[in-house]
């Protein structure tokens, strides 16, 4: 959008017409509360008219010496209104205040949820990351702002209707002067509103920019490497250029705003001096009592800093309709498709077939090209290759985190595609070569692997003894499941590569599954570690498909296939000694890992 664009009125009706749908989310929180909030909202605008009214009467009792029955009788009522009005008030302010709360987790709660149903293709896009970005960081107070908007509005305009009542039964044209400045200031603040939106919006590259600097340099991961090589004062520097560019930008719009208030403030002061002078006179000739005055006097302030309101809450609508325009579609998106319509597994996963098989990340150029393969259960695969030669992607398509550009995977026969998905995450286990730390407990960090068996303790602990796990155990020999490991958290565990390593092998291992895939499992162990880890390995999986990269041929050779991949293309199956002497890149990778000078 174009910063300059000029703000017509049929922007502010298109931002308007929005609004159904910018209340569909809010009242997606929590319905019953949102139509609390609208009743009150309601009243509060009621409440000072009446007392407005109310206080007339009494002072035009007093004028015209009325009886001093009827004049306690007003006071009591006046009184009785004031203590309910602000009875409701409070209360409002309550309501909306634990409608806040609500609304704030409630939406991060959505927006997390729809999170988990991008696809990886979806996170490794950084227009994507720029969107939950821009939707997160603002998620605390856009909706929250275009809420508070819309109940002020519904307020407002019930006070400064009713009091223009006021001011119209007393003199219509001197009404029409108190709305002008209002109506004709509204268009340039909208203005000055979409500029501040597109200001922020376009840096949302520059903010997660600023957020992973931030986090380089507050945390632990970083802090070695940064120390020794004597970069802090370089990200420093980074993070201050960008976050001076951010103040000098927000400087433009609140000096624009600034100068607009003042102007705007001296101009409606000007104009209801020019009213209440006019109703002053008319008290002064006797057209009007004097508690009619002192009416008007507050009609017009109440007209004065309700249109004001009204204009600023509709500048808080355009300004943040777009915002929510983005929350809504973001949503709303195409999700995944509907699994009513797809096959459903029965039992294991008994073979996987990929026919000439390609994938891209870009149109030039394939990671990979015209696969064909075939896994069945009972059978232990190696997949090895140079780095890049697309050993990992391969682990992407096989796990279904990636859908192929052409040709097919089939899972028992059945196309992919057609496969819920969920099923067949039910059957497989995988562990990444990038796993999840998490900073949880030793419960959960094994237990994700099937959550459903998490309270499983004795199953969990025997799934650590299967990854020899000594190093979880106290002084008595005993390991404590509900351990919190990490660093982040009080009472936390902290342990080296190779010990997370294990906890993640455990991960994969508790899970009942009928194909397990590991993708370098033995990276960061040694090599009585890496014995242990593929023993267990072809113990769990002996009836099943069991599928491993690894970049040691040691390893590799005891799978029943050797698959052997380069450039994105299968360019031999076999074992190790055929392998060997018929493969020229298997030939070259076991010369290098054989080496006597590495």
């Amino acid at each position: 959008m174009n910063g300059n664009k000029k703000v017509k009125l049929c922007d502010i009706l298109g931002a308007l017409k929005k609004l159904p749908r910018t209340v569909a989310i809010l009242k997606s929180v929590d319905k019953r509360l949102l139509r609390t909030i609208m009743f009150l909202s309601i009243c509060t605008g009621v409440f000072p008219i009446f007392t407005l009214l109310i206080s007339q009467e009494l002072l035009n009792g007093l004028v015209l010496e009325g009886e001093l029955k009827n004049i306690l009788i007003l006071l009591v009522v006046y009184v009785g209104v004031s203590i309910a009005s602000d009875v409701i008030s409070n209360f409002y302010s309550y309501v909306q205040s634990l409608y806040q709360y609500k609304l704030q987790y409630g939406l991060q709660h959505m927006i997390i949820g729809r999170c988990s149903r991008l696809n990886l293709r979806d996170f490794e896009n950084a227009q994507t990351y720029n969107r939950i970005e821009k939707i997160s960081s603002e998620i605390g107070f856009r909706p929250y702002q275009t809420f508070t908007a819309v109940t002020s509005i519904i307020s407002s305009v019930v006070t400064m209707f009713s009091s223009m009542l006021l001011i119209v039964s007393w003199n219509p044209l001197m009404a029409l002067i108190l709305l002008a400045i209002p109506t004709a200031s509204l268009l340039y603040y909208l203005k000055i509103g979409q500029q501040e939106f597109d200001m922020v919006w376009n840096r949302a590259n520059d903010e997660r920019k600023l957020w992973y600097l931030n986090h380089l340099l507050t945390h632990d991961f970083s802090y070695k490497e940064m120390k020794v090589l004597g970069i802090g004062k370089y990200l420093l520097q980074k993070y201050k250029s960008i976050s001076d560019n951010f103040q000098k930008q927000n400087r433009v719009i609140l000096r624009k705003k600034t100068v607009f208030d003042i102007i705007y403030g001296v101009a409606v002061q000007l104009i209801g001096g020019v009213i209440i002078c006019v109703g002053l006179t008319s008290a002064f000739v006797g057209r009007i009592l004097l508690g009619s005055v002192v009416s008007i006097i507050r009609a017009i302030t109440m007209v004065q800093s309700n249109s004001r309101s009204i204009m600023m809450r509709i500048y808080a609508i355009y300004s943040n309709s777009l915002y929510m325009e983005m929350l809504d579609l973001f949503l709303n998106d195409t999700e995944e498709a509907d699994a009513s319509d797809k096959v459903r597994m029965l039992g294991d996963i008994k073979e996987i077939e990929l026919k000439n098989l390609s994938f891209s990340y870009n149109p030039n150029y394939n990671a990979l090209s015209n696969i064909s393969l075939h896994f069945t259960a009972g059978k232990k695969y190696a997949i090895v290759g140079p780095n890049g030669s697309g050993k990992s992607t391969m682990l992407k398509i096989l796990s279904g985190l990636y859908k192929p550009n052409s040709g097919e995977l089939l899972v028992n026969g059945i196309p992919m595609n057609n496969i819920d998905m969920r099923a067949y995450y039910e059957k497989l286990s995988v562990m990444f070569q990038d796993f999840v730390k998490y900073e949880f407990t030793l419960r959960e960090n094994v237990g994700f692997g099937e959550h459903k068996s998490i309270e499983d303790t004795e199953r969990i602990l025997s799934t650590l003894e299967t990854v020899r796990s000594d190093f979880l155990k106290d002084a008595s020999g005993r390991i404590d499941p509900n351990m919190q490991l990490g660093n982040w958290f009080e009472n936390g565990r902290n342990l080296s590569h190779g010990q997370w390593q294990k906890i993640a092998l455990a991960r994969a291992y508790f899970k009942d599954a009928s194909c397990y895939i590991l993708d370098e499992p033995n990276s960061a162990l040694d090599t009585v570690a890496e014995k242990e880890v593929f023993e267990r390995f072809f113990t769990i999986s002996s009836q099943h498909i069991g599928i491993y990269i690894s970049h040691r041929l040691s390893a590799a050779k005891m799978a029943d296939e050797i698959i052997v991949m380069d450039r994105g293309c299968v360019v031999a199956v076999g074992k190790h000694d055929e392998l060997l002497s018929e493969c020229d890149i298997y030939k070259k990778l076991y010369e290098a890992e054989n080496y006597e000078g590495i």
